[in-house]
């Protein structure tokens, strides 16, 4: 094999675009060549190092972005911009954390359009140019999206995070990846839990600034700047005197209010019920690992979650919360549905294991120590019962991320979110109903998936729609 082509199979392999025929090519010449081994060896961890210096998701696509840029030369590129990568990040070690997202980083993305729905339409404005959205449209530093006021949309942000817009409102993606402008209207904001030491997630409006840290809040620009917390804790600073007060759960404050104090919800607009696992388990090779442990590795381990939906309508969104234990790690997790749930952990075998049915979300990046991941289960939980859900990693050596189990001093929760007692679900639209929209409806400004009454097969196929999932392909096709 000529350099040339091996610098090649590197960029595809460092840049995730690599396909199963160049990844077997590359997997053939480094077994075969002790030489290529070590060069395939120096590369891969410092491709690793880099990966686990970096904070977040976003930084890591802003590594590719740099990896793939012209000026490097196409012959040993990928060296060439990792020594680059490696310079950059001594210096930033001396001067403490820094961003890699700048301002001429506007054409990396930063987002994706979720869903659209209403009979409104939902623009992007672009510079000068201005887009429909529609469906999976990616969102770029600087973009502007705008519902008119027969319209509504849901923005997931590179770290997980879920914006729902409501009609009439305006909303900025800053070059900052930790920072959105609320213009104009209301907007429901689900923000993925901050590590120590990152900083916080920031909402500007006209009128303040708020700060969190990992949060369930909504926001309305107007005249003024209403804030309401349903989860968590937020910092609202009023721009005209820089005053500040702290809104906890349940919990609302007004830039227009005389007294800028924290007062109670009069009714909560939504209850959140956070449930354990009745079961989880590790397959290592078809074998159960009983332990405080849940890891995933490859074709290796899979981690199965069995949860029991309590009996109640109107589930409006549900997230899946895992907390690293011990060994943290890179790759793609990803987190499917199982096709059905009739098993223990004292019982649980692969040939008895629930298969791989419907991905329903995936995550991307490094897991470090300690470090909550969180994502977007919505489409697993259609009706009351059990439901299983296998978390796998995709990785290209190996390695592995282990988390906390049941038995844990970090357990598994399911966070599910309802409407308030007395609220009947039927007054939601069916997610099941023809929309416009690629993704689950929602009303209000969060997503909703309507509970059905559960047939008699409950616990052997729980009912999902493939066609609400507009990102993520059927198991079988992955």
């Amino acid at each position: 094999m000529t350099e040339s082509r091996f610098d090649d199979l590197m960029n595809c392999y460092l840049d995730g675009t690599a396909t199963a025929d160049e990844l077997s090519e590359l997997h053939k010449v480094v077994h075969a060549s002790e030489s290529w081994k070590q060069q395939f060896q120096a590369a891969t961890r410092l491709h690793v190092l880099l990966r686990e210096t970096l904070v977040e998701q976003v930084e890591l696509q802003s590594i590719q972005g740099t990896i793939t840029q012209p000026g490097f030369g196409k012959s040993r590129s990928w060296m060439y911009a990792m020594i680059a990568i490696a310079g950059v990040l001594l210096i930033t070690s001396t001067i403490g954390y820094q961003r890699f997202f700048r301002p001429g980083d506007a054409g990396l993305e930063m987002a994706v359009c979720m869903s659209v729905s209403g009979s409104g339409e939902t623009s992007i404005e672009r510079g000068a140019k201005r887009f429909q959205a529609v469906p999976n449209f990616s969102l770029r530093a600087g973009d502007h999206v705008v519902c008119d006021a027969d319209a509504q949309a849901m923005v997931r942000l590179a770290d997980g995070s879920i914006l729902s817009m409501e009609p009439g409102a305006r909303l900025t993606l800053v070059a900052d990846s930790a920072e959105v402008t609320l213009q104009q209207g209301e907007a429901f904001f689900e923000i993925a839990p901050r590590r120590q030491g990152m900083p916080a997630f920031q909402v500007r409006t006209g009128h303040s600034t708020v700060a969190v840290m990992g949060t369930i809040f909504s926001l309305v620009a107007n005249d003024q700047t209403e804030l309401k917390v349903y989860e968590g804790s937020v910092t609202l600073t009023r721009n005209s005197d820089r005053a500040t007060v702290e809104v906890r759960s349940q919990e609302m404050a007004s830039t227009g209010m005389a007294s800028f104090a924290a007062e109670k919800l009069s009714q909560p607009p939504m209850e959140v019920l956070q449930l354990l696992p009745t079961d989880d388990v590790t397959l290592d090779r078809g074998e159960p690992e009983r332990n405080q442990r849940l890891k995933v590795e490859g074709e290796r381990r899979r981690a199965y979650l069995r949860f029991d939906i309590p009996e109640r309508t109107g589930v409006r969104s549900a997230r899946l919360r895992l907390t690293q234990s011990i060994d943290s790690g890179t790759g793609t997790l990803r987190y499917f549905l199982g096709d059905h749930a009739d098993w223990s952990e004292d019982s649980l075998a692969a040939t008895a294991a629930p298969s791989l049915w419907i991905q329903v979300a995936e995550r991307t990046g490094v897991v470090q120590r300690g470090q909550v991941i969180e994502v977007d289960v919505s489409n697993a939980v259609q009706r009351p019962g059990p439901i299983t859900i296998i978390v796998t990693l995709d990785t290209t050596d190996e390695d592995d991320i282990w988390f906390g189990s049941r038995e844990s001093d970090t357990p598994p929760q399911l966070i599910l979110s309802y409407p308030p007692s007395g609220v009947d679900g039927s007054q939601f639209p069916d997610t099941n109903s023809s929309q416009r929209s690629g993704d689950s409806e929602h009303h209000g400004a969060v997503r909703m998936l309507k509970s059905v009454a559960p047939a008699a097969n409950a616990t052997n196929h729980p009912p999902v729609v493939a066609t609400q999932l507009p990102r993520f392909a059927q198991a079988g096709q992955l």
